[in-house]
């Protein structure tokens, strides 16, 4: 006989609710970022986390919970990530009995949608995925803490607006540097000690086998079954590997970006990047995080109107959905259009991707969810439209120019010609008083 399930229940005397789960799957996440952190710092000790163990916990708990014998078959660490780690997240709920999904609401939470939170490397390693990493991403601040794009970012928003804007784009631009790079730009930071620390947080040496991604520039590693990247998009659409792609780091003089880093700054930064260079193709005034990165561009046209944009990488978008919920919705301000800007190829396979971010924006009337081509169809019909204005204006200002003149001139002419036929009456009258003399 099957327990009735409810739509909070109780785990150890602790309500287990999709605030539970939540948590659980935001720990996991974050301690298998953790150990892989700590396997590069110790390779020949063992990277234990105590949050992917408290996350682990938290599930198997609510597990037995939902009537599952999981806890039993797969009790530690090993175990368990052999078994789920893999697995996309939706497989995870298998064992649990009919209805506690449906009445729990998780189908509608971030983390189910999710593919393998991590990928076998070889043995018992792991390395998190960019679906791990997406996830945490939207997690609050105190989940977010000590994770290397935390640290980096709480780093540089310290920063005067020319130093953060100098470092974070370097960091876009440069997925990869040499040790004479990594110099270079140490030196020109010289003078700002705080700018330097920031830099050179940011990169990690390379100290395994690699290639360059041809897709994103950073680093391509081989995996159990095939080469990991930091983002599943690069091996989905892998070109054919060759030599010169091919890293040689056995002289200790290559660094790349801390994944965390190229995860959460350098692939929306990419996209920043290209919606500025749009925008100077199109002769427009832009501005790349402005105010200290309340925004991502500020786009100002020439009749004054600004427009402000985030871009934003989550593939999930039930992810975005719930990181633009939890930040409060786009930024206020004084701006005419607010755009949330995502990648062409996120609509791809989900095409009612931007449909679902927009149906939590609607209380924001001048604020949207768009692609990046969408964003430049907008910006030049907004730019041709303001140019015709300019235009009528300027015509129209000639034209009443041109009429002022011509009722100048003719007014000077009727003034003229009144003029001359006084003095021609005047003449013709003296000359008629002359002759009767």
């Amino acid at each position: 006989v099957k327990r009735p399930v409810l739509f909070c229940f109780k785990t150890g005397g602790i309500p287990t609710d999709t605030a539970f789960m939540r948590k659980a799957f935001a720990l996991i996440a974050k301690g298998l970022i953790e150990k892989e952190q700590l396997l590069q710092k110790e390779p020949t000790r063992y990277p234990y986390s105590k949050a992917l163990q408290h996350g682990i916990n938290m599930f198997l708990a609510a597990s037995q919970r939902a009537g599952s014998q999981v806890a039993v078959k797969y009790p530690d660490e090993a175990a368990f990530l052999a078994y789920f780690i893999t697995r996309p997240i939706e497989e995870w709920f298998d064992t649990w009995e009919s209805g506690v999904v449906e009445q729990l609401h998780l189908q509608e939470e971030p983390f189910y949608a999710y593919d393998a939170f991590a990928y076998q490397k070889a043995g018992n390693a792991y390395v998190p995925s960019s679906d791990c990493y997406e996830f945490l991403e939207t997690q609050d601040s105190d989940i977010m803490n000590g994770t290397d794009e935390r640290i980096l970012y709480e780093k540089i928003i310290a920063l005067s607006q020319e130093d953060y804007c100098r470092v974070r784009k370097y960091i876009i631009e440069h997925p990869i540097i040499t040790l004479e790079d990594r110099r270079t730009m140490a030196l020109e930071l010289a003078d700002d000690p705080m700018a330097k620390d920031a830099f050179q947080f940011a990169y990690e040496e390379i100290t395994e086998e690699s290639y360059r991604c041809p897709r994103c520039g950073w680093t391509m590693v081989q995996g159990k079954y095939g080469y990991i990247c930091h983002s599943t998009h690069c091996t989905d659409t892998l070109p054919e590997l060759t030599d010169e792609m091919k890293l040689d780091s056995s002289a200790g003089d290559l660094y790349r970006l801390k994944k965390g880093v190229m995860r959460y700054f350098a692939a929306p930064g990419k996209l920043e990047l290209e919606i500025a260079a749009f925008c100077e193709k199109k002769k427009l005034c832009w501005e790349l995080w402005p105010q200290m990165d309340r925004y991502d561009v500020e786009i100002r046209f020439s009749d004054g109107d600004i427009w402000e944009i985030d871009a934003k990488a989550y593939r999930n978008p039930i992810a975005l959905r719930t990181k633009i919920q939890n930040d409060g919705g786009f930024p206020s301000g004084d701006y005419a259009r607010g755009y949330f800007v995502i990648p062409n190829e996120y609509t791809v396979n989900q095409r009612n991707y931007t449909a679902i971010i927009n149906r939590v924006l609607k209380d924001q009337k001048n604020v949207e969810c768009v692609t990046l081509r969408a964003l430049k169809t907008a910006i030049a019909k907004n730019v041709v439209v303001k140019n015709v204005v300019v235009k009528n204006a300027i015509v129209k200002t000639v034209i009443v120019k041109n009429a002022i003149v011509k009722t100048a001139i003719a007014k000077v002419v009727i003034a003229k010609n009144a003029t001359v036929k006084i003095a021609i009456v005047k003449y013709e009258s003296s000359v008629q008083n002359t002759e009767l003399f």
